[in-house]
């Protein structure tokens, strides 16, 4: 099958894509001025040097950048649509109507059809949408799209192939552009919370923002491996089931989180087995604490979070999801 996704889009969903279809082609033209906030946007000039990379990590991604006029996508069995798209490109505009084969629409971040042209959503609205955070799946099964599934986002073989060591003995927390996009709220991201661990365990902190230092997917695996536990510390309205998250339980990290309504982290935390669920920041700290001072304790906690990780957000795992929207994708078509 050859499959193409669209672009400009964030690095991670072309690492993501590349994983469950492998020969994958990213199609469009560089990104213009609108997508100069995100620097997780792959730009040309790193597009080589990520290759390189991603053929270390094994997989098979192409390029073609050409203007979206001289893109002919029938060419192509399936064309994933990112529709974060319309935000990195204004010329998408003027293509996004173009059905030229097989689509699958893909919903990374968005909670809103506001900011889509009218024509664009009646084109689309019978091919398969797949959403990756629960806290919007209400939203977008109330829009015109007949066809909604919510799938996690795969994490690539390599997360689970490099050995977890927790030596650099830190907790992780994870959010990219804390003080530059996030919401001026800070508990809506859970900034409050990893403020007052950080006051908690002074020295045994980390946080990795990829808007000020981004890492590649190889260098934040190795973040990953070193450290001892991670922190996903969200209100339910943000970033339910954050790619952080499955990237930690890959990496084989207990892991921590906020229990809320919309939230959906606690089918993946067995009880102490490999982290904790929870509301109360005290008992949070106190599991914390216990794997900061307790090196054989976090190492059997790893060991369940790398299977909770195989078989939940593997590709292997995923993949017969993504392959049956394909199918019902190539029903619409026809």
């Amino acid at each position: 099958m050859k499959v193409a996704l669209l672009y400009p889009t964030v690095a991670a969903l072309v690492e993501k894509m590349a994983s469950i279809f492998p020969g994958l082609t990213v199609v469009g033209p560089v990104p213009d001025q609108m997508s100069q906030w995100d620097n997780r946007i792959l730009k040309l000039a790193d597009a080589a040097k990520r290759v390189d990379e991603w053929r270390e990590l094994g997989l098979d991604v192409k390029f073609d950048q050409r203007p979206y006029s001289q893109i002919d996508f029938s060419v192509y069995d399936l064309l994933i649509e990112s529709v974060e798209t319309f935000y990195y490109s204004a010329d998408w505009r003027n293509h996004c109507e173009r059905v030229e084969c097989p689509i699958i629409v893909k919903v990374c971040w968005i909670n809103t059809t506001g900011d889509f042209p009218a024509s664009y959503l009646n084109k689309v609205a019978k091919f398969p949408l797949l959403l990756e955070m629960p806290a919007h799946e209400t939203f977008w099964r109330n829009t015109c799209f007949q066809d909604v599934t919510l799938v996690p986002e795969p994490v690539g073989d390599w997360w689970f192939e490099r050995p977890w060591t927790g030596a650099n003995g830190k907790a992780l927390f994870v959010l990219a552009g804390k003080d530059i996009w996030r919401p001026a709220d800070i508990t809506v991201c859970g900034v409050d919370w990893w403020n007052r661990i950080e006051e908690r365990f002074p020295g045994r902190t980390f946080h990795q923002d990829g808007a000020v230092d981004f890492k590649t997917s190889k260098q934040m695996t190795e973040l990953y491996a070193e450290s001892r536990v991670f922190c996903q510390l969200d209100r339910g309205e943000a970033r339910p089931l954050a790619a952080s998250f499955t990237e930690a339980l890959a990496a084989g990290m207990p892991v921590v989180a906020r229990r809320h309504p919309t939230l959906s982290y606690d089918k993946y935390i067995d009880g102490y087995q490999n982290g904790l669920c929870t509301d109360d920041f005290e008992n949070m700290c106190e599991f914390i604490d216990l794997c900061l001072s307790d090196f054989r304790f976090a190492q059997e906690c790893s060991l369940h979070s790398r299977k909770v990780g195989r078989a939940s957000f593997s590709a292997q795992a995923l993949r017969p999801i993504y392959m049956k929207a394909a199918e019902r994708s190539r029903a619409a078509w026809r």
